[in-house]
């Protein structure tokens, strides 16, 4: 039996998969690679029957990314279940140490790391996304959107799947948020700030389900009023909560605004205008605040090493 299985959904980009199945195999000894194609409909079945050391499964009826993910999961085989974007890459012998981090604590859910940033060409930039936090108990830090974490750089413990559900398809695009507060919620998650995978920055016009930041947050700013209901949410006092949504819907226009003034300055108009008018529509008070517009100016400033999950 295998130690981990890597779930590779996939739609539409055979050029893309070869070497995103290479990393995979390459990043661990016991691994399942397990690749879900998502109804596609052009060479990517062709394809696949040509990469060796794969299971390949294949969708009639295209389901997304989360609901691909989820076929994956309930295909799987081994205790540990790691994610990865046709698009993205793994590092050699992470999963191998994310493993050994879970291994020693029985009581984390899951384990993430570090991501390299890179073009669209997958050449590395210089930058990385590295969890500011020291891991443990980071639920309203999840709840927040201040935990800079994305399922390309996380082993999960399979079990966590079986206590808090599976992904939820009708979220597509903050599916992976929505999963990691609801584990976060009764599990401790553990942070080795080592890199483990390569992240492929989206662009405005790049297809990817992280282009549209606009609509993403928006969607994120009702999808928090069904995640404060959670049981340990719930237990909080009213005061804890109106100020986890006021940090939220602070950072949500703070993030917003960041990616106005970037898209100004590469002169792409309609999308600054979008992110502007989400942030307004969003946060009037918070996106007026000073601090609000000293942050964007900085966002088109050269970037630190160090950036904020919701820049990614």
């Amino acid at each position: 039996m295998p130690k981990a299985s890597i779930i590779i959904p996939t739609h539409n980009r055979p050029h893309m998969l070869p070497r995103t199945v290479e990393s995979a195999l390459h990043s661990g000894e016991d691994v399942e690679v397990i690749v879900v194609d998502d109804a596609s409909t052009d060479a990517t079945a062709e394809v696949c029957r040509s990469l060796a050391g794969i299971r390949y499964l294949r969708l009639e009826r295209n389901q997304g990314v989360a609901g691909a993910r989820n076929v994956g999961i309930l295909a799987s085989k081994a205790s540990y279940v790691a994610f990865l974007d046709d698009d993205d890459l793994r590092l050699p012998g992470t999963i191998d140490l994310q493993i050994e981090a879970l291994s020693k604590d029985p009581d984390a859910g899951f384990v993430c790391g570090a991501m390299l940033l890179a073009n669209q060409e997958r050449v590395p930039t210089g930058e990385a996304i590295i969890p500011r936090h020291a891991g443990g108990d980071v639920f309203w830090e999840m709840l927040e959107l201040d935990f800079p974490v994305m399922p390309i750089s996380v082993l999960i413990r399979k079990d966590c799947f079986l206590r808090v559900g599976l992904f939820n398809s009708r979220i597509s695009g903050i599916d992976d948020w929505d999963i990691f507060v609801r584990i976060a919620e009764l599990y401790r998650v553990l942070v080795d700030v080592r890199p483990v995978s390569i992240y492929r920055k989206p662009t405005p016009f790049s297809a990817q389900g992280s282009s549209g930041r606009a609509r993403q947050l928006s969607m994120a700013a009702r999808h928090q009023l069904r995640l404060l209901r959670l049981p340990r949410a719930l237990a909080a006092s009213p005061g804890r909560r109106r100020e986890a949504r006021r940090r939220t819907m602070n950072r949500i226009s703070d993030v917003l605004l960041g990616h106005t003034a970037e898209q100004l300055a590469q002169g792409t108009y309609s999308v600054a205008c979008a992110n502007f008018l989400a942030a307004l529509r969003l946060n009037p008070l918070g996106a007026a605040r000073p601090a609000a517009f000293r942050k964007a100016w900085r966002t088109i400033a050269p970037r630190r090493e160090q950036v904020s999950v919701a820049d990614a």
